[in-house]
């Protein structure tokens, strides 16, 4: 482990200075805010189901 990190640091270097600045580069493009919210609602729902889980087993004296 101690010898990856200074291999990684090396390797961030070297491979930033090769990298190319983008000129000109065209605007991005208009995001879907329907896919947006859709992702918000799901992650959303995710979370409120695992605490709800926990809740639930932490409550019926499940807890490991």
């Amino acid at each position: 482990m101690t010898r990856l990190l200074p291999a990684l640091y090396s390797f961030l270097i070297a491979f930033s200075a090769l990298a190319e600045d983008i000129k000109d580069a065209p605007p991005p493009a208009q995001t879907d805010v329907l896919g947006i919210a859709l992702f918000f609602g799901i992650f959303i729902a995710l979370c409120v189901g695992f605490f709800g889980y926990m809740w639930w087993k932490h409550k019926n004296g499940k807890e490991e």
